[in-house]
């Protein structure tokens, strides 16, 4: 048995030609640029098949049998990017408020980022023909627990910093992470993407990438005024072989 252990791997580099165009930074701030791929590795194969194929064997039925689907590195959505550092102050583009939708094939979104104010509040939108009932534990053991009925929303607010699992009592399979960011400088995008910050205060900094269902890297960067800092980031997954 060869049990796999996913990675996030961080690289730093100078500002360099090339790519897309972005203005130059000003001379008492920094910038950084995290550059987001995703590939599988060492013979690793894509997605499971929405069918469930290779689950029968096992006694899963196709339906149980998406809640253990592969990572799609194609096409590797919401990743979160965020800034940690104690001179960041609040001048991040982190969203305040966000709307995940639900519906019969499964929530829009894998992963939701919001910023670190205190009525950050998330828009449950329930698509579906049943009630949901819809909860989460926090950081430190807060969180919230609602009913949302058919066709209707209902509004959440998460005040604390940290990561939120949420789960549904009548879909054990539909999970979603929500991520309170520390900082407003906190950012989404998908595989392929360039995630850019500007005008960040110049100092120490922890680049810290969170991806659905994959663990958390950090990567700490000196910001250096009047400089662009790029960061490439790699979605990945290693085979770690079995201890002997």
């Amino acid at each position: 048995m060869n049990p796999k252990l996913t990675l996030l791997a961080l690289s730093v580099f100078a500002a360099g030609c090339g790519g897309k165009e972005y203005p130059q930074p000003k001379p008492d701030r920094a910038q950084l640029l995290v550059k987001l791929a995703a590939r599988a590795k060492e013979g690793v194969k894509g997605p499971k098949g929405d069918s469930g194929d290779g689950y029968s064997s096992a006694g899963m039925s196709p339906e149980r049998a998406k809640c253990y689907e592969r990572v799609d590195y194609d096409d590797l959505e919401d990743i979160a990017v965020l800034l940690k550092g104690s001179s960041l102050g609040d001048g991040g583009p982190a969203p305040t408020s966000a709307r995940l939708t639900i519906s019969n094939d499964g929530p829009d979104h894998r992963l939701v980022l919001l910023g670190p104010k205190k009525h950050t509040q998330l828009t449950l939108r329930n698509s579906m023909k049943v009630t949901l009932t819809l909860g989460c534990m926090g950081p430190s053991g807060d969180g919230f627990l609602t009913s949302v009925p058919p066709g209707q929303e209902g509004v959440v607010t998460l005040s604390d910093p940290g990561i939120y699992e949420l789960n549904c009592d009548e879909d054990e399979c539909l999970h979603v992470t929500l991520v309170v960011a520390p900082t407003t400088w906190a950012a989404l995008g998908k595989s392929g993407d360039e995630v850019f910050f500007d005008g960040v205060v110049p100092g120490e900094i922890d680049v810290v990438i969170q991806a659905p269902r994959l663990p958390d890297v950090s990567r700490r960067v000196s910001a250096t005024a009047g400089i662009r800092a790029t960061v490439d980031a790699e979605v990945s997954v290693n085979r770690m072989e079995e201890s002997k």
